[in-house]
């Protein structure tokens, strides 16, 4: 067996810098009454139970006006951009769902 004294060690660091927000946050809402609402469900299992759960609530709380509904095809590809454009146009707030 040979031994190189010469031998290196590379440790690579796989993090990346933070990157800068480009897109602006949205204003906070006053509140919820008389708002319209929307639900982007990622399709996955009893989302749509748990976003009709969640619009009762909301309708008994905070009296909202409207809901709208609209469903990814799957929670691996994102939203289209038709799915994004027509809640921007038709709601005043936007709850998505990510997990499970």
């Amino acid at each position: 067996m040979t031994t190189t004294e010469n031998s290196k060690f590379v440790v690579l660091d796989p993090t990346a810098a933070p990157r800068k927000m480009v897109q602006a946050m949205a204003p906070v809402l006053e509140g919820l009454g008389g708002r319209s609402i929307g639900f982007l469900w990622n399709s996955k299992p009893n989302g749509d139970l748990l976003f009709e759960r969640l619009e009762k609530l909301l309708r008994e709380k905070y009296e909202i006006a409207n809901v709208v509904y609209k469903r990814k095809p799957t929670a691996s590809l994102p939203a289209k951009q038709e799915v994004i454009d027509e809640l921007v146009g038709s709601v005043q707030a936007a709850i998505v769902g990510l997990a499970d």
